[in-house]
């Protein structure tokens, strides 16, 4: 006879033995986004070095989107410069990030936040 998955019994099994840590480790990572803040502390230094010290400090990386990686400035003079350093910026991400999945960039001007 054929067992299906909402059996209480296969649950009780389940929990009677200890899980291994990597997987536990793995849900919290997922669950707390811990794996998303540290790539987005990554592409925000990429991105910081690709455009230079002076207008990284006027720079934010937001979310990624099916591949598109929005970046904010802190006004529209250095979204204009972020518009002429695109492709530079694009570049650098594929270089020192090839599996980051990032394809293009959208360039917002940020709030007052």
């Amino acid at each position: 006879m054929d067992r299906s998955s909402n059996d209480p019994y296969d649950d009780r099994k389940r929990r009677m033995y200890p899980r291994r840590m990597g997987s536990i480790v793995n849900q919290l990572i997922a669950r707390r986004g811990y794996a998303q803040v540290s790539a987005n502390e990554q592409l925000q230094g990429v991105v910081g070095s690709a455009v230079g010290k002076d207008l990284a400090a006027a720079v934010r990386v937001g979310n990624l989107k099916r591949g598109v990686l929005e970046l904010y400035a802190s006004d529209s003079v250095t979204m204009q410069e972020l518009t002429f350093l695109k492709r530079k910026i694009l570049r650098r991400i594929e270089k020192e990030m090839p599996g980051s999945g990032v394809k293009n960039l959208r360039f917002r001007i940020s709030g007052s936040g």
